[in-house]
């Protein structure tokens, strides 16, 4: 296997790692608001940082932004209000 491969391997599964956490967290984050109006907020923030992630893996991988993987963006926030409702 080629070095620059294992590279965009390894870049791409950071990257996910961080993001997905990040955006869990922001999800879970979400129930224990106590601002009102807050949870909506922080869902939609959670997404769009599920969604850098998923973008930032289709750059490093030099392949087009838009994908049907696109969904799997906002799987981190659908799990958190799943998990908090």
């Amino acid at each position: 296997m080629e070095v620059e491969r294992v590279q965009r391997w390894v870049m791409s599964t950071l990257l996910v790692t961080v993001a997905f956490i990040f955006a869990g967290g922001v999800a879970l984050l979400s129930a224990t608001s106590v601002q009102e109006g807050a949870r909506p907020g922080l869902l939609i923030m959670s997404v769009i940082v599920g969604l850098c992630g998923i973008v930032g893996v289709r750059v490093i991988n030099a392949k087009p932004f838009f994908t049907p993987w696109l969904v799997l963006g906002a799987l981190p926030a659908f799990l958190g209000w799943l998990l908090t409702r």
